[in-house]
C-alpha cells in the first residue's frame, strides 16, 4: 500500500515497509513518522504534530500527515 506522508509541509509518497525502515537520515523525523504511522491502524488518514527533543535537549515540533493513496 503507498502512503502519502507530509512532514512540516514537505510531503513524499512512501509504502509502510519503507516507513518501518526510516524515511530518511534524520532520526527525529523517522520517529515521528513511525510513531503516527502505528497510531493509524485502519484509518484513511491522520495528522498531529509532534514535539521530539534533539541531542542538545532543543525542542522541535514536527507537524505530520498520513494518508493513504
Amino acid at each position: 500500500m503507498k502512503y502519502r506522508v507530509i512532514v512540516n509541509g514537505v510531503s513524499f509518497y512512501t509504502t509502510g515497509a519503507a516507513i518501518k525502515r526510516g524515511v530518511g537520515d534524520n532520526v527525529s523525523v523517522n520517529t515521528v513518522v513511525r510513531q503516527l504511522f502505528e497510531n493509524m491502524f485502519n484509518a484513511i488518514g491522520i495528522a498531529s504534530t509532534m514535539t521530539v527533543y534533539d541531542h542538545k535537549m532543543d525542542r522541535v515540533k514536527y507537524d505530520v500527515q498520513i494518508s493513504k493513496v
